[in-house]
Order: C-alpha cells, then structure tokens, then sequence
C-alpha cells in the first residue's frame, strides 16, 4: 500500500494534469452545442464500429451454424421425400427405400487416374462399401472401403467407375464413365445411334442398381460424338505403363459427353446413400 502511496506522490503532477484537463474537456463539453455534437459524434462512431466488428464476428459463427442446420435439413428433407414416394413400376428396385446420411470431405484427390476422396464418417455411422455418395447438385462416387471412422470413395472422376445413367427426356441408358480428361465431363457410353439425345439434354441415374436411387442428378449432354452409323469409336480408356489409350469399337452406338453438374474440386458437404433393401437384393439376386 505505502508503494502505491508513493507512485502518487512522486506523479502527483501528472495526475493533477489530468484532472485539470478533464475540468477543461468538461466545461467545453457543457458550454458548447457544437463541441458537445462532435464529442457525442465521435463515441458513437467508435460505438458502432465496435458492434459492427462484433457482429460480425458473431455472424461468422452463425453462418457455420447456419450451414450445419441447412445440411441437416436437406438431409431429414431427403429422407422424408424417399419414405413419401411410391414408384408404380414392375422392376424389382422401384421398392427400395434409401436413407441419407450427412457427411464431410476431408481429402479429394484430382490429379490421378484413379481420383479418391475421403469422408469423415464409417462403419461407426453404418457406411459401408457399394453405398453411393452425392452432393446437392449431382453424383460424387462410390464407397470402396470403410474404417471405424473414415471412408474412402472411388471418385466418378476415377477410370474403375462405372455407373448406369440415362438420358431423362427419352430414357435411353447406359453406362456412365470417365476417359481421363476432363475434370468437368463424364462420357456416356452404349447408347443406342436410334436415340432421340440432343445437346442439353439432362443426364440422370437410371436406378439399375442400390448403389444410387433413379433420377439423381449428373449433368447435361454436352456433345453427341462419332455418329456414324457403320463406325463409332467410343474412346473406352485403356491403362498402359500409367497412361491412357483409347480403343476403337465398331457398333451402332453413340458416344456422349456430359457435362458434370457437381464441381468436384469444391464439394465440402456429402450425403451417402444407404439402401434399406440391399442385402435381401443381393440374396435374390445371386
């Protein structure tokens, strides 16, 4: 305390400085209108400055949130949509009902030929292999293996994928895959030549498999290739000393290029698709 005592009486001039100057600053303030304005002016600006920096920084948390309710949304809203849709057709998947699951990118590999992305979520949250993965715009890949917490998936963007698809408009199918291109666009392969497929036409899953549901979005035709009649070379990818050739088939088919609706270097937020019905499938089915 004596210490305190003697740092005031050694600054006692500074204080009384202080005290003078907050007099002065006082007697300005009262006497003068425009003083007064300008003074009160000031700590309000340096007022709301500070709650806009507060806010947003505050806003900065809320969005995150924001954004983990919305995908929890979209997921309950998914599920509920599958539960509430009846399909009328014969084919034996038309029953299967598929449940979403919310999951998140944490590695995304682009620059090979066989493109792997891993999830944050396993076989402690029900993943495993053959479950099919999308965003909200359209098809990211397939499950190939799962730990207790993570999973690993085979990109579309990776020359193992195979995947039905089918042009929405006339329901011509086959079979989607990648050449090792482009990074944006699939091919699709073994159409029919007598299929009615025009550029911008919408390319969807055909639903021949539990891996994805019928009608999830892929992308939009973006070119119609070869379509000779008596020659269509379908440019399938053939792996030698780690690169890519390309064969030539003869055939009545056409070769399609689609252009990718999911944009695979920016996908953060996943859904991977469970069906409920695949394990009595697969017993049928052997």
């Amino acid at each position: 305390m004596q210490k305190v005592i003697d740092f005031i009486i050694r600054k006692k001039d500074f204080f009384v400085f202080l005290l003078l100057l907050n007099i002065s600053f006082l007697l300005i303030f009262n006497s003068s209108f425009f003083h007064k304005s300008k003074v009160i002016g000031f700590f309000n600006g340096i007022a709301n400055m500070t709650k806009e920096n507060i806010n947003n920084f505050n806003s900065y948390f809320e969005l995150k949130k924001l954004n983990t309710q919305l995908v929890e949304e979209n997921l309950y809203l998914r599920n509920m949509l599958e539960n509430s849709s009846y399909n009328y057709t014969l084919d034996s998947l038309s029953k299967a009902t598929f449940k979403y699951k919310n999951a998140r990118v944490i590695s995304n590999n682009l620059s090979s030929l066989k493109n792997q992305l891993v999830l944050d979520i396993g076989t402690s949250n029900g993943i495993d292999k053959e479950m099919g993965v999308i965003s909200q715009n359209g098809i990211v890949g397939i499950i190939t293996n799962s730990s207790l917490n993570y999973s690993s998936v085979m990109s579309v963007l990776n020359l193992n994928t195979k995947i039905n698809a089918k042009i929405k408009r006339s329901s011509h199918f086959g079979t989607l895959e990648w050449n090792g291109v482009s990074t944006r666009h699939l091919i699709l392969n073994d159409i029919a030549e007598t299929a009615d497929i025009r550029v911008g036409d919408s390319i969807i899953t055909g639903g021949m498999s539990l891996i994805f549901p019928e009608g999830i979005n892929v992308g939009v035709v973006s070119k119609i290739i070869n379509q000779n009649k008596f020659r269509d070379t379908l440019n399938k990818p053939i792996i030698e000393n780690n690169k890519v050739k390309y064969s030539d088939f003869t055939g009545n088919y056409l070769n399609i290029e689609v252009r990718l609706h999911t944009e695979m270097s920016t996908i953060n937020n996943v859904y991977v698709i469970k069906s409920l019905n695949r394990e009595e499938f697969k017993t049928i089915n052997k």
